[in-house]
Formats: C-alpha cells, structure tokens, sequence
C-alpha cells in the first residue's frame, strides 16, 4: 500500500511540474540605474582624441529593453523562441540551454529611432548586450548621455592584428611528397604535416570530416573561386555569408575593396576547411560554412568589435556550431580589461558558448612576452589558440597568458608557423602562412570533427575533451596552455565528474526533482539520469526505473526510510 501511495504521489509531482515546464528564465532585473557618469573621463579623452574634428564610433547601452514584468517578458521570450531557426534550437537544446533569456530579447526599437532622430548614425544592434553602436559627432553625445533609457556610453574599439613574418623553416611546397591513398584516405599534400602533428589524419581515416557541423569564419574576405574551397560549394555547403563592412551578402571582393581584402581570410578558412585533393586539406574539410567579412583592409585599424559581435549573433541565427576567429590588438582596451568580463567582444563570446556556440580565437603574434593576448581570447569560455612549429616548439611570435584576472591561456596549441594554405592571388596555388591566426582553424576544424565524432558532447566537453587530451595536459602553463591537441584523444575522451547515486537530475541535492526526472525517463522518455545513467540508481538494484524513484519519495517523506548511497548527512 505505501508503495501505491508513493507512485500516487510521484506522478502528482510530475503532472505539476509538467504543467509549470517553461522555456524561459525569467531577469532578476528588468531596469538598470543609468551609470555615473554615462561616459567615463578616460572614455571622452579616448573619442576626443579620435574624433579630431571628424566622427567618431560609440556603443550606447540602454537601461532596460521596454520589458518590465513577467507577463510582459514571457509574451516577448515566446516570439523569440518561435522566430529561432531550427538548427538553432537543436543546439541550444543539446548544450543545456534552450531556456530564453533577457539577452535573447530585442533591444527596444523607440529607443534606436530617437537616438537617430537626433542625427546620429546606427551601425550595428547587438541584443545580448542591449547596446547599439552609432557613429556621430562628438558634440551630439552630451545631449544623447541625458536621455533616460541610456545607460552608458562608450567607445567602439577597433583592432589591429601584426602578422609575423615567416620563419626559416618554410617548406618548398613542390618537394612535399604526395601522400598516397594506399596509406591514407586522402592524399595531403604539403598540408600532411600540419594535420599529423594533431591526430588529424587518422581521424580523417576513420570517416571523419566535420560533416553536419555549420562553421563561422570571421575574417577580411574570402577568394571563393580557389580551388581549394571547390566542393564546399559545389556541395551546397555555403550556407551563408554576409559582409559586415559593406552590409551586402558578398564575401569576396568587389567594387571599392583593396586587392588584398580577401587575403587573410581565404588563408584561414582554406586551412581549416579547404579540400583539394593532392595539395591541401583542412581538419574540418566535410563541414557547412557562414563566411562573415567583419575587416576592412582600408583602415589601418581594420576590426571594429561592433560588427564582429554582430556576427556572433547573425550566425547564432543561423545556428552556427563553431566560430573561428582571428582579431589582434586594441586601440581602446588595456591588459587591465582583458579580463574575461569587459571587453564587448570577450562578453558577445561568453554568451555564445553559454547557448552552445563553440568560439576559437587565435591567442595573438605578441610573443614572447607574457600578458600579451588578445580580446575575445580571455573570455573563460573561449578556445584560445597558440602556435607551434613543426618542431613542436613554441612559435616566437605566440603570445602568451596570463588574463588579467589570473587564468592560464592560451588554452591550447596547433601549428602556426608556416602552415600550409590556400594563396590568395590566384584560384590554384597554395602556399604558407604564419601566425595564431593560422594555428587558430587547426583547432576551430578539429573541433568541428570531435562535435561529429562525440554528438552527445556540450561545447564545453569539446573544449575540455581537447585540452585535457593534449601534449602537456598535466602540466599546463602560460605559453603552451594544455599543449598541442590530439583530435583522436579528444574523440576518445571520457570524463565522469563527481556525482551523488540517486541524485539524478545533478544538482548537487536528493529532492523531488529527482523522482520526478526518473519517472520522466521511466515513462515519457525524458532525459537519462546526468551525468551517467548510473546517478538515477537510488536504490542501488543496478538499474533505473520506477522503484528508484519509490524509493526516493519515501527517503524525503517517510522517516528513517534507507538513504541512497551518495547521501551524506554531514553535508
């Protein structure tokens, strides 16, 4: 009779916990109080000093985003979420995170329309941040700091990255032996080495190749036409591009574009998705593409981090996997800033990955110095990358951690010195290029094969599964991060965190919740216990089913009832 009792009980609680199920998490704050002052004595320096009788470039964040109750917030999260694309939603949902959240909502279009109103010129709308980026004149800004919905304002930093020059020990791409499909599937070309150094060729051997992974390139511009980016197209596997410098959806060059915008970018992604057989394959040679132009090669500052972040979340439209990323050193940001929580574009990539994007950045061509790397690579979310020669050693120019706040980066390493790449002046040579910016698609490609490899990996167990797996895992430190990654390690990687038997939903607590995620499993298909099915095992019979979640109900009901194994009653 108890055990009816308690079954009567378990499947109450589960009708009303399904009943209350939601897709949102609602803000502890609807409204912030506007900063004091809106722009900071260094901020107005830093844009007088710009402007110089001209324009300058500002972020204005906003107070609130004309939300201000539940009722009228869950009203705005159900648009959000029917409006998502359906890629989009699978990944959220498979990284834990299918809950809409405040920074999921539109930033409030009255305030952008008075702010025009009053001659300034939008640029770029970044929802996560509830902040838009304008162009004006200096002056217009002391009217614009009274309104009442603004809650800060501040520069717009622009990036420039130093490429290294290349190293003594470039390789003649002509007396590179062919590698032979008797011994591989794919025949490399001067690209084998690269890929060997991290695992790569035997995860290509096993079938591997990024397929049904979707992969943002950020860059200058791509020379699409190469022979190495051949079959991406002609397989239908660009599914997008957009140039944030122009506003218009071509990614290559045209009209008013330098001769060299494309140039960095064709290197990049040719290094990480390239496949032309006999001469050059990137890891990730079987994935889906967004090609995103967020550098004008015109200016001697070509990243601006307001199209970058908007990049972020046009691709998360999309329902980008991974983004490959190379940006360089700010004009605006201190060492001081790069700590994980301020610079813009650290705080558009931390959000990223905490919705499922997998975000790779190139560490930075600072080196050798410590403290020299570069924003968004000091977000603790973010895959920064270093450089290694085909020795294994260090790169000279690999910048190096740590963050302001302490952490050890670069995360982990992939060669950059002379690695082998499309060239961007002619659609059938390839040639070599260094830098982090070239290490960085190494590892973003052999992300994207541990994503197909493992399906039942979160962003952040790729990230850990490749940090944890390479070269000095046991030893990490401020050059090297974990070291050179090893993709079939990764692929390989099993990790089991601390967990409580019975404590099936892991939330650290034995509670309801638990019987009920059980009998969601046991009856309508929910999800396995977490992390391993084992953790749904109450009862310790070896199985998990209904009794475990029994047994549960009577523990937190019924005095003196057995405990599960994991109980502690000290903690």
């Amino acid at each position: 009779m108890n055990k009816i009792i308690s079954i009567m009980i378990l499947f109450s609680i589960c009708l009303a916990a399904n009943s209350f199920a939601s897709e949102y998490i609602l803000p502890g704050q609807y409204k912030k109080e506007k900063n004091v002052p809106v722009i900071s004595d260094r901020g107005y320096s830093f844009l007088a000093g710009k402007a110089d009788g001209g324009k300058v470039n500002v972020w204005i964040y906003f107070t609130d985003k004309g939300v201000f109750r539940d009722a009228e917030f869950i009203e705005k999260a159900e648009v959000v979420y029917n409006s998502m694309s359906a890629q989009s939603r699978q990944r959220r949902a498979k990284n834990n995170a299918s809950e809409i959240r405040f920074e999921d909502l539109p930033v409030n279009d009255q305030y952008i329309s008075q702010i025009e109103g009053r001659g300034l010129k939008l640029r770029r709308i970044v929802k996560w941040l509830n902040a838009a980026s304008f162009q004006t004149d200096l002056e217009k800004l002391e009217k614009i700091k009274d309104l009442p919905f603004v809650l800060k304002i501040t520069p717009v930093a622009s990036f420039s990255r130093p490429e290294p020059p290349e190293s003594e020990e470039l390789e003649d791409l002509d007396q590179v032996p062919d590698q032979k499909r008797d011994i591989h599937l794919l025949s490399y070309g001067a690209s084998y080495s690269q890929l060997e150094q991290i695992n790569v060729i035997a995860a290509h051997d096993s079938g591997f190749s990024g397929d049904g992974i979707i992969v943002a390139m950020f860059d200058t511009g791509f020379r699409k036409d190469h022979l190495a980016f051949a079959n991406i197209i002609s397989e239908g596997r660009l599914i997008a591009e957009y140039d944030f410098i122009n506003n218009d959806y071509e990614t290559a060059n045209e009209e008013g574009d330098v001769s060299n915008q494309w140039d960095h970018g064709t290197k990049t992604w040719s290094a990480l998705g390239g496949g032309w057989d006999g001469e050059i394959y990137g890891p990730a040679y079987g994935a889906s593409f967004i090609l995103c132009k967020t550098e004008d090669m015109t200016s001697e500052t070509p990243a601006e981090e307001d199209n970058w972040a908007a990049a972020v979340v046009w691709s998360d439209s999309i329902g980008v996997d991974i983004i490959s990323s190379s940006l360089g050193y700010s004009d605006w940001y201190t060492y001081d800033d790069l700590d994980g929580n301020t610079c813009v574009i650290t705080n558009a990539a931390d959000y990223a990955a905490s919705i499922g994007i997998l975000v790779c950045n190139s560490a930075g061509n600072g080196g050798p110095a410590a403290g020299t790397i570069t924003a968004p690579a000091d977000g603790d979310s973010v895959i920064a990358v270093g450089s290694v020669e085909a020795s294994g050693y260090l790169s000279y120019f690999s910048s190096k951690g740590p963050t302001a706040d302490g952490r050890i980066k670069p995360e982990v390493c992939a060669r950059g010195s002379s690695t082998t790449c499309a060239s961007p002046y002619t659609n059938s040579y390839i040639t070599t290029a260094s830098g982090t910016s070239l290490s960085c698609p190494l590892v973003a490609g052999s992300a994207a094969i541990v994503m197909e490899a493992r399906p039942d990996f979160t962003v952040m167990d790729v990230r850990q599964a490749l940090m944890l797996t390479a070269s000095r895992a046991l030893t990490p430190d401020n050059a090297y991060g974990w070291g050179i990654i090893d993709v079939i390690g990764a692929m390989s990687y099993m990790y089991v965190p601390d967990y409580l038997q019975g404590d099936a939903n892991f939330d650290g607590t034995f509670n309801i919740s638990d019987a009920v995620y059980i009998i969601n499993y046991a009856f309508v298909d929910g999800d396995s216990p977490q992390p391993v099915l084992e953790a749904g095992d109450a009862n310790n019979d070896g199985e998990v089913n209904v009794s475990d979640a029994v047994f549960l109900i009577n523990f937190i009901f019924i005095a003196g009832a057995p405990a599960p194994p994991g109980y502690d009653p000290g903690n």
